[in-house]
């Protein structure tokens, strides 16, 4: 008995050391003094920002999530320390504590980079030779038994084996605060001014109610110089600048990819460019559905000096693919939209190119520029499963060419759900305002097939899918209905 305790012991002195070895950061102003994220293309603090959005902090110091890790939602995918990395890795837990970690980041896998939104993905997207792309991931350490509330952030960096320097930081739920009360707009100068506070807001909550007058401008042309061009969301420009992020650089790598001029060269000037570097609008363009299940290409924020040469939007079938689907041309507009034939599915990826006829390197023929990338469309929409209510399962809607489907995740604990929904059936609705009974399509629960092997009951969900015959469109809800 007393060698068991003294065991006991030596593991929890063990864990003790383990966890003291990752610094944690309490601050937005603590993140300055790290490399996660913070140059082109890395794309750590924009993961950061997403994941403030998508977690509820309650008063024990929980984060309830706004997903659920162990489904995937989101590409999240369970994680263990890499084997070369155990001196500075994050700290193992036996079974009966009840824990285990997930993380998100990895860009490299269609799975991950679909599903997040394209203000994470799109510098991945657009670089396609950098090593530095791909580097950033971010951990959240979950309750076994409740996987939807953790109870430790943590951000690290992917260097390979050979970096023995420690990577990973704890994220104090202060800090996720801070960057939660960045989405609420405050006017600075005046809060400043009249020292009139906001009740809702205290200096602890938000960092920019600390910063100096001094501080407030530097932030303040970070914010709206160098940054409005190219992130929308105000609140991911303030955790850029706040956290110390590259932003003249990023802003250098705009204007290189617009054909912006600058202040220096003359040649600018004497070829008349007229550019947006300054303008309040990030260049978008989408994959988004046509009400008959076709792709339809959408642009907006196209820079004049790019509109003047003619661009068009191509389309293929994933961001590696080379086989062209179609294109379509902006017919010189800064904005607008274009209806294909292409049949909707998982991973189009479109590219704003311009084209000329020449020679090169013995060539002759079209020649292609690729100015940007867009993200690639998910079949879901990235929107995650909806939970059925009193039930351990949950009903996505997504598209498979052009079609509209539905995917069960049904929890493996949840063994006898096919007496459950005996009688359920799924309807696909034109419109989310259509009555239950003025359904389009509908199909029982019980003739959904499984995806995966028959007898694979290992994993945490079971999942089953429908694909109907009714094309997919800008509103094709679905509704699982249970008697």
């Amino acid at each position: 008995m007393e060698l068991r305790k003294l065991l006991w012991c030596f593991a929890l002195l063990f864990i003790g050391a383990s966890i003291a070895d990752i610094q944690t950061l309490h601050d937005i102003k603590d993140l300055k003094g790290i490399e996660f994220g913070h140059e082109y293309p890395r794309h750590g603090l924009l993961l950061l920002h997403w994941l403030a959005r998508h977690v509820t902090i309650n008063q024990a110091e929980d984060y309830l999530l706004h997903f659920d890790p162990v489904r995937q939602d989101y590409g999240f995918q369970h994680y263990e320390n890499p084997q070369c990395t155990e001196e500075f890795g994050l700290p193992h837990w036996n079974d009966t504590l009840d824990r285990e970690y997930y993380s998100l980041g990895s860009l490299s896998s269609e799975a991950v980079r679909t599903q997040l939104p394209p203000y994470v993905t799109q510098d991945y997207y657009n670089s396609l030779d950098n090593p530095n792309r791909d580097l950033d991931l971010i951990i959240v350490r979950v309750q076994k038994s409740s996987p939807t509330i953790a109870d430790k952030v943590y951000i690290t960096s992917i260097r390979g084996c050979d970096d023995d320097q420690n990577k990973t930081h704890e994220i104090s739920s202060k800090l996720l605060r801070q960057v939660q009360a960045l989405q609420k707009p405050v006017n600075i100068l005046l809060t400043l001014l009249s020292d009139s506070w906001d009740p809702s807001i205290t200096r602890s909550d938000d960092p920019r109610l600390a910063l100096t007058k001094g501080e407030f401008r530097t932030h303040l042309q970070n914010v709206e110089k160098y940054l409005k061009g190219i992130f929308e969301q105000l609140d991911v420009r303030w955790l850029l600048s706040l956290a110390g992020y590259d932003v003249e650089a990023r802003y250098d790598v705009h204007k290189q990819t617009w054909l912006c001029s600058t202040d220096e060269p003359a040649q600018h000037k004497e070829s008349n460019l007229e550019t947006t570097c300054e303008a309040n609008i990030p260049v978008k363009i989408e994959v988004k559905s046509t009400p008959y299940g076709y792709a339809r290409l959408t642009w907006s924020g196209i820079p004049n000096n790019i509109i003047e040469k003619d661009p068009i939007i191509v389309l293929f079938g994933s961001d590696t693919s080379t086989s062209l689907e179609t294109f379509e041309s902006l017919q010189r507009q800064t904005s607008g939209s274009a209806d294909t034939f292409v049949v909707l599915k998982h991973g189009l990826h479109p590219r704003l190119v311009t084209y000329k006829f020449g020679s090169g390197r013995g060539f002759i023929g079209l020649h292609y520029t690729v100015y940007w990338r867009g993200p690639q469309f998910d079949a879901a929409n990235r929107v995650i499963p909806t939970e059925i209510s009193g039930y351990n399962a949950s009903l996505q809607l997504y598209t498979k060419d052009g079609y509209a489907c539905a995917r069960l995740y049904i929890k493996n604990s949840f063994t006898n759900w096919k007496d459950e929904f005996y009688n359920s059936w799924v309807g696909f609705y034109a419109s989310e305002q259509d009555p239950d009974h003025t359904y389009q399509h509908y199909q029982w629960v019980s003739n959904f097939e499984k995806v995966g092997e028959e007898d694979d009951d290992t994993k945490e969900y079971l999942v089953y899918q429908y694909q109907s015959s009714m094309s997919i469109g800008p509103w094709s809800p679905s509704s699982l209905s249970v008697f």
